[in-house]
């Protein structure tokens, strides 16, 4: 049975310009000091404060810049306020509001936090000893290799990125071109698997891995046909990590040339990679691209081509995946569960963090909010061990919508405004929108009309100021315009969501809720 926790009294939304007045205070500037490093007017930066008209998006870009803050200091200096607020009721005086003021506010939750970080380092000393008895020193089974085999070449590839891959670019080409030619196929297979790895935390730096992966298979010693085989390789992932990127054109254009050159090498056997490597990546774009039926074809030819068990079990995986975006959450939730009682626990984390984390995630769409928490100590430790920020984000996420579903909605709130500050940082606008109308629900669920007014207020300027294509932001305008007249209601929030969800990489999809 579900757990439902008594909910937190609820408390008025903190306006814009008053997070803006804190922020500015807290930096010891007078408005007239912002308004010469914005080239914002100093009464404008005063009708702001005092609530007067809000700012525009890069209006509000100009001043968050000129204190050296990114967008995600407007969720995180709204806490501070109502945390402030909700420690001084009951005071007569007013709060004061001063750099050393804050300063002494927060003295405790400083100490706190050092002595928290301080035990989190412990833990990750421990988890990278423990990382370091358990794997071996030479690079084990992936999609396109076999752990047993080339073991020397393997071994010299990963030598030489950990000793180039902080160079600048002019210096790691040199590196490549100075290394020896046999062992450039291990090189572009290494790099190929790390941009892969990085596609969900930093695409931008995963498509420049693939650029030197293509460098790579072109110095590569070999038969022609498996140096096709090791181009085709690196420009399919080189599409995947444009398609991560969300540069679905350029995505198509790389994955016609793998195709080209993966033909070219086709029957070019060796045990080096996985034939249906390139099938299952494309799948992915063809899932964003939302050719579902295409991609499903893609990976029944991936798993029918997997001659390894990780591989076919990444493949699984991406087919849960797009059974989650048809919304086929049941038959997602059913094939995650046989993964997971089939997997190895001894399976690299690459492999057992994606089952654990979108498990979780599925089932706490299906409101399965039990379930999803009992997999979530598992997937913390997990996602520990993988590292990465975005990762901790997506479980955060999922942490949020599991809290809120298991009656405390006000916590589960707060989480989400941490996750839609992380996403606000990273410049993630579309993520943002999807967790803001998660929280517009919550909010709506609670008949907190005022709050749905001040989330909506602070979205707009944000996707104004992001590439957010014009049928989705006039979708958004309307959800604000509904916020302004009080008529959103947790079931026009879910519409709306799952609009955005839909229209992501559709944009002449249009909104037709009413």
């Amino acid at each position: 049975m579900t757990r439902r926790k008594k909910p937190r009294e609820p408390q008025e939304p903190t306006p814009l310009g008053r997070v803006l007045a804190v922020l500015r205070t807290a930096f010891d500037m007078t408005q007239g000091d912002l308004g010469s490093l914005s080239g914002v007017k100093r009464s404008s930066i005063s009708e702001y404060e005092r609530g007067k008209c809000t700012p525009d998006a890069s209006t509000l870009e100009r001043l968050l810049a000129a204190m050296n803050l990114r967008w995600n200091a407007l969720d995180f200096g709204r806490w501070f306020v109502e945390r402030l607020l909700v420690e001084g009721r009951g005071c007569t005086e007013p709060l004061p509001v001063t750099a050393s003021a804050l300063a002494a506010r927060l003295s405790t939750d400083v100490v706190v936090a050092s002595q928290t970080a301080a035990r989190l380092s412990k833990m990750v000393l421990t988890l990278q000893e423990e990382e370091r008895k358990e794997v071996p020193a030479a690079h084990s089974g992936d999609a396109g290799t076999l752990a047993g085999e080339h073991r020397p070449e393997r071994q010299a590839a990963q030598a030489l990125w950990a000793r180039i891959k902080r160079h600048p670019r002019n210096q790691q080409l040199e590196a490549l071109r100075s290394a020896p030619p046999e062992s450039q196929w291990a090189v572009c297979e290494l790099l190929c698997m790390e941009s892969q790895r990085l596609c969900g935390e930093d695409p931008d730096k995963a498509v420049s891995l693939c650029e030197l992966a293509l460098a790579a298979a072109d110095l590569a010693v070999s038969d022609e046909g498996l140096r096709a085989k090791l181009r085709g390789l690196a420009w399919a992932h080189l599409g995947n990590a444009l398609r991560a990127r969300d540069d679905l054109e350029g995505a198509e254009r790389a994955f016609a040339s793998a195709d080209e050159f993966w033909k070219i090498g086709e029957g070019v056997e060796g045990g080096l990679l996985e034939e249906g490597l390139v099938f299952a990546l494309k799948a992915s774009l063809r899932r964003d691209q939302r050719r579902f039926a295409e991609a499903k074809v893609l990976l029944e030819r991936a798993l029918l081509l997997a001659s390894s068990s990780s591989f076919r079990t990444q493949v699984m995986v991406s087919k849960a995946k797009l059974l989650d975006e048809t919304g086929d959450f049941e038959e997602a939730v059913s094939l995650l569960q046989r993964l997971k009682e089939s997997v190895s626990t001894e399976e690299e984390v690459r492999i057992l963090l994606p089952i654990w984390q979108n498990l979780a995630h599925t089932l706490s769409k299906l409101e399965c909010f039990e379930e999803a928490s009992a997999l979530l100590p598992e997937t913390r430790t997990l996602c520990f061990k993988a590292g990465g920020a975005l990762n901790r984000v997506q479980l955060l996420w999922t942490e949020a919508r599991v809290t809120a579903g298991l009656g405390d909605v006000e916590e589960g709130i707060t989480l989400l405004l941490r996750v839609r500050g992380e996403f606000a940082a990273r410049g993630m606008a579309y993520d943002v929108a999807l967790v803001s109308l998660e929280i517009a629900v919550l909010y709506a669920g609670l008949g907190r009309t005022e709050q749905v007014k001040t989330l909506a207020r602070h979205m707009t300027p944000i996707f104004q100021a992001h590439a957010i294509h014009r049928e989705a932001l006039a979708a958004l305008t309307l959800f604000r315009q509904a916020a302004e007249r009080e008529r959103v209601t947790a079931e026009f929030a879910r519409d709306m969501l799952s609009y955005l969800h839909k229209a992501r990489f559709n944009p002449e999809l249009r909104f037709e809720g009413k």
